[in-house]
């Protein structure tokens, strides 16, 4: 599969299209987290069954809504919190623009073999331009 090189105002506009996809997988983990408190609880087995159901489902469902991202052109680096690096191109190299979850924007950056721990200000990469 060829993966989408971003630029920043690119990879910018994707966020706003990416970040509510990570609050509706947010709003179903939390789900799925009360589904497990329940099925721990839960003696009767007909709830149990419909509960192990839900969970399935739910789980089912986040997949898919990675699968979205993943479909725009982000490149899903961590699930929680929820890290999308988006592959750009810059000085003749190509990087990745990252962006963690409850950030408002893409604000840094890192090069390919480093990971979130690399990431440097995207001002560095303004400067250049």
């Amino acid at each position: 599969m060829e993966m989408k090189v971003f630029d920043l105002d690119s990879a910018r506009e994707t966020l706003v299209l990416i970040k509510p996809i990570v609050e509706e997988i947010n709003i179903k983990r939390e789900e799925l987290a009360q589904c497990y408190a329940r099925l721990e609880e839960e003696e009767d087995d007909l709830e149990r069954m419909y509960l192990r159901s839900h969970v399935e489902d739910l789980d089912s469902e986040i997949r898919s809504l990675f699968q979205k991202i993943e479909a725009l052109g982000g490149v899903i680096k961590g699930i929680d919190p929820i890290l999308v690096d988006f592959l750009s191109f810059h000085k003749n190299r190509y990087i990745w623009l990252c962006w963690k979850e409850g950030e408002d924007t893409i604000m840094y950056w890192h090069e390919l073999d480093e990971g979130f721990a690399g990431r440097k200000p995207i001002d560095l990469l303004e400067e250049d331009l």
